[in-house]
C-alpha cells in the first residue's frame, strides 16, 4: 500500500465518523409515497459487501427488498428484517433472460409491486493496458455486465412501465465521466450500460420510469482497501485516481448508497436519464 494510499485511508477516518440520521430525515420527510411496495436491489458479492449495508438502513424501512449475491446478501438481510423490513436473498445469473424474469416478479408473490430497481452488478475485472487484454476476456466481461445489465434494465423497466412507473437505477463508474489509465475494462462496459440508461430514460419516461446512474470514484470499500505491492498496475490504478481527486478523502459507501436512495425517491422525480458522478471531484 502506498504512503497516498494510507494517508488517505487515515484521513478519511478522522475526517468523517459516519453519516447521522440526521443526513437521512430530509430524504424521508419528502416521500408521499406508500414504500410497502417492492424495492429490488440487484447486487453481486462483492458490491453487496460494499454497498448493501448502508443502503439497508434506509430501504428497510421503505421496502421489500431483494438483494442477489447470495453469500453477502443473507447477512444484510438479516440486518433489514432486524430493522423491520422485509427481504429475500436471491441468487440470479443476469445473463440468463428467464432468471431475471422470475427475480422481478418475485415481489408479486409476495403481494407487493415492483416500484425500484438499483443494479451494483459486475465481474471482477483486469487492471491493464487495454492492447493486453485478450479477445476472450474482453468479450466475457462485456457479455456479463452489459447484456447482464440489458437483461435486467429493459425487464425491469417493462415491469414498472406496466405497473404506473417508478425508478431504476444503475451503478458504474467514475472512468465512464474521465477515463483512467489501465481501467479500460472498467470504463468501456459501464459506458455501454450508460448509454443503456440514458436511451431507455428517453423510450421509458412517457410511461413515468425514470432511469439514471451513479458513477462512482474512489470509495472507501472493498479493493480500496487491499494490498497492491503485489501487482504495481493496479496499485498505479488506485494511486492515481486518487492523486487527480480534489477533495482529501475516499468516499464513503453511505454517500452512495444515500445518493441512490434519493434517486429512487418521489422527491428525484423529475431527475431522469443522468449520469451522476460521486467522485470528489475526479471528473470535474
Amino acid at each position: 500500500m502506498s504512503p497516498l494510499h494510507s494517508q488517505l485511508l487515515d484521513a478519511n477516518k478522522k475526517l468523517n465518523k459516519g453519516l447521522s440520521h440526521e443526513y437521512w430525515r430530509p430524504i424521508r420527510a419528502q416521500q408521499p409515497r406508500d414504500y410497502s411496495s417492492c424495492h429490488t436491489a440487484s447486487l453481486s458479492p462483492e458490491a453487496a459487501a460494499a454497498w448493501a449495508p448502508p443502503c439497508a438502513a434506509i430501504w428497510a424501512r421503505r421496502a421489500c427488498t431483494s438483494l442477489s449475491g447470495i453469500t453477502a446478501a443473507e447477512a444484510v438481510v438479516k440486518d433489514i428484517i432486524s430493522a423491520d423490513g422485509q427481504a429475500t436473498a436471491v441468487k440470479v445469473d443476469l445473463c440468463d433472460a428467464d432468471q431475471v424474469a422470475a427475480f422481478l416478479a418475485a415481489g408479486a408473490s409476495r403481494g407487493a409491486h415492483l416500484a425500484g430497481v438499483v443494479n451494483a452488478t459486475g465481474p471482477a475485472i483486469p487492471l491493464r493496458p487495454l492492447c493486453d487484454i485478450s479477445s476472450d476476456t474482453f468479450s466475457h466481461i462485456m457479455r456479463t455486465d452489459v447484456e447482464g445489465a440489458f437483461n435486467l434494465l429493459t425487464q425491469a423497466g417493462r415491469c414498472l412501465a406496466a405497473t404506473g412507473g417508478g425508478s431504476v437505477v444503475q451503478l458504474l463508474t467514475t472512468a465512464v465521466l474521465r477515463t483512467l489509465e489501465n481501467d479500460a475494462m472498467s470504463g468501456i462496459p459501464k459506458t455501454a450500460i450508460s448509454g443503456i440508461v440514458r436511451q431507455l430514460a428517453r423510450e421509458l419516461g412517457p410511461q413515468h420510469v425514470r432511469f439514471n446512474g451513479i458513477a462512482p470514484g474512489v470509495i472507501d470499500a472493498g479493493i480500496v482497501h487491499s494490498s497492491f505491492t503485489a501487482d504495481p498496475v493496479a496499485e498505479s490504478v488506485i494511486n492515481d485516481c486518487l492523486a487527480k481527486t480534489p477533495m482529501p478523502r475516499l468516499g464513503k459507501p453511505e454517500e452512495v448508497s444515500a445518493l441512490a436512495a434519493f434517486l429512487l425517491s418521489d422527491a428525484a422525480g423529475y431527475i431522469n436519464g443522468q449520469i451522476i458522478g460521486i467522485d470528489g471531484g475526479y471528473s470535474a
